[in-house]
């Protein structure tokens, strides 16, 4: 009779605890949040009235990856979060990203159906055309914006903009 080697009678699994733990640490540390923890702001739900953003911890994880990158970090900006919650609002309202955003030539990303800013970041940085753009050089100022519209086709839209010192 021929004995089949388990995962409970392996002499692996003495290892394989330990070496998932490790892997976990070290996947949990690359996301440059103490702990490997993301902040409650970037993890909280957008899809019910009254949510609200934390737009500061959103562009902190927009320049970590920038960093990581090697370029400049972005700085919040009131009037491009005024920019990009009002595309936001009309990205909502018509469940397609607006036709013409006046950007010049900063970054805009669109996206919807994710419910935190912490999917909508993954999605973007996941995806080779976002990632690029949200590593583009020379843009130093950043807004966010989030709409939620419960019976809408997506539910949650999301707008970044990013941009050169102000004026450009």
């Amino acid at each position: 009779m021929t004995q089949i080697q388990t995962a409970a009678n392996s002499p692996w699994r003495l290892l394989a605890t330990p070496l998932c733990i490790a892997a976990m640490l070290t996947l949990g540390s690359c996301t440059g949040f103490d702990n490997g923890a993301l902040p409650a702001g970037l993890t909280a739900r957008m899809d019910a009235p009254g949510a609200n953003l934390d737009r500061s911890a959103a562009i902190a994880m927009v320049n970590h990856f920038r960093a990581n990158q090697g370029v400049n970090q972005v700085s919040e900006d009131a009037d491009l979060d005024a920019r990009a919650q009002a595309l936001a609002a009309q990205y909502a309202q018509a469940g397609k990203p607006p036709a013409s955003d006046n950007s010049g030539p900063g970054v805009v990303r669109y996206s919807a159906g994710y419910s935190t800013f912490a999917d909508t970041f993954s999605g973007w940085r996941n995806a080779p055309e976002d990632a690029g753009a949200l590593a583009r050089p020379g843009v130093t100022r950043a807004g966010l914006g989030v709409a939620y519209v419960a019976n809408s086709a997506y539910g949650v839209y999301w707008v970044l903009i990013m941009s050169g010192n102000a004026g450009q």
